[in-house]
């Protein structure tokens, strides 16, 4: 899962392979591929960061609860 927050301030936690694109418009928004979208404070960077590490995480077999 990736942690965003959003505009708001609210904390949302997305499915990785949901996400069907990243744009910087110059808020970030994230497109699923329900359709739905966020508006997010994070930087596209960031998430990508979260991504690789999440990746990482599924190939090594280590989670959340080892951190």
């Amino acid at each position: 899962m990736i942690k965003v927050t959003r505009l708001n301030g609210e904390i949302l936690y997305l499915n990785y392979f949901q996400i069907e694109y990243i744009e910087t418009i110059p808020e970030t928004k994230i497109k699923l591929v329900s359709g739905n979208y966020y508006l997010v404070k994070d930087t596209a960077e960031s998430i990508g960061e979260q991504i690789k590490a999440f990746l990482a995480d599924c190939i090594t077999g280590t989670g959340l609860s080892d951190r």
